[in-house]
This record gives C-alpha cells, sequence and structure tokens, in this order.
C-alpha cells in the first residue's frame, strides 16, 4: 500500500512540469507585449514643427543613395503591405508618396514624415487605415539603410523614355 503515494506523486510530475512550461511562456508573453506597448508616439503634437526631425533626417540623407532603396524596401518587407496589390488596401501605397508626404503630417517635412512613419508607427495613422505597422524597425534597420530607404520614397519618379 505504501507504495500508491508514491505512484502518485511520480504521476504529478508532469503536471508540474507543464505548468512550470506554461509560467516561462506567460512571463515570455507579458514581456513582449510590454515591449511593443512601449511609446512608440515620437514627438508629442503639441511640440510637432517642421523642424522636428531634419538634423537626424539630413544626417541620414547625407550619403543617401535613392537607388539602392528598393532592394531594401524589398529586404525588409515593406512591399508585403505598402506595394502591389497591397498598396492602398492594407496600408497607404508608395507609388504616389514622393507627392503627398509633406502634406500628410503637418508641419513635418516629406523626409520627416517618411522617417516618423518608419521609427515611429504610431505617431501618425493615415485615415482610413489600422495601426499595424510593425514597431520594429527602429532597431533593425541600420542608419545607413534607413536613408537609402527614405531618399528612395521621397524621390519624384524618374520621368519615362
Amino acid at each position: 500500500m505504501e507504495t500508491q503515494p508514491q505512484n502518485r506523486r511520480t504521476k504529478q510530475w508532469p503536471v508540474f512540469i507543464a505548468l512550470a512550461v506554461l509560467v516561462v511562456f506567460a512571463v515570455f508573453f507579458v514581456i513582449e507585449l510590454v515591449q511593443l506597448s512601449q511609446d512608440d508616439r515620437g514627438v508629442d503634437e503639441g511640440e510637432l514643427s517642421e523642424q522636428t526631425y531634419v538634423d537626424t533626417v539630413n544626417r541620414l540623407l547625407d550619403d543617401a543613395d535613392p537607388d539602392r532603396g528598393p532592394s531594401l524596401v524589398q529586404e525588409h518587407g515593406c512591399n508585403a503591405c505598402h506595394g502591389g496589390t497591397n498598396a492602398d488596401r492594407l496600408a497607404p501605397g508608395f507609388d504616389d508618396l514622393w507627392e503627398v508626404a509633406a502634406e500628410r503630417h503637418p508641419p513635418l517635412t516629406g523626409p520627416a514624415y517618411v522617417y516618423e512613419s518608419i521609427i515611429y508607427p504610431g505617431a501618425y495613422i493615415v485615415e482610413g487605415y489600422p495601426s499595424n505597422m510593425p514597431r520594429i524597425y527602429a532597431e533593425r534597420i541600420p542608419d545607413d539603410e534607413l536613408g537609402h530607404i527614405i531618399a528612395y520614397l521621397v524621390a519624384p519618379p524618374e520621368p519615362e523614355t
């Protein structure tokens, strides 16, 4: 009869292991949720000016090559929402961004708006679109690549010959 209580304890180990795994996943989930919900609002609306982000953007654009932009936009997955058939359905398309960027979030300049949209995607949401821009690009896109992308997105298309 003494073997039964020990047998019950042995049968409980899988339950304890499952609970421990569940707790670890819950802690991980909470940490990720907190990181994703951190402030990504950029500069407060009342503090926006035409000069907001300009120093940073000018530094990024100093050696930027807009011809490198298309491959970087593809590499970072931007076209999944902003290009092809999803453009203007899931997110605003890139096609006319060079024209509308400076008017989209006044008083920001076009390049400053594009910078804010990538680095602080929750700062301004274009009317009619969900707030689904990933909040990962501030850490994932190096400054030199960010400069190439911004230069590409705000450059007018070359005239067709």
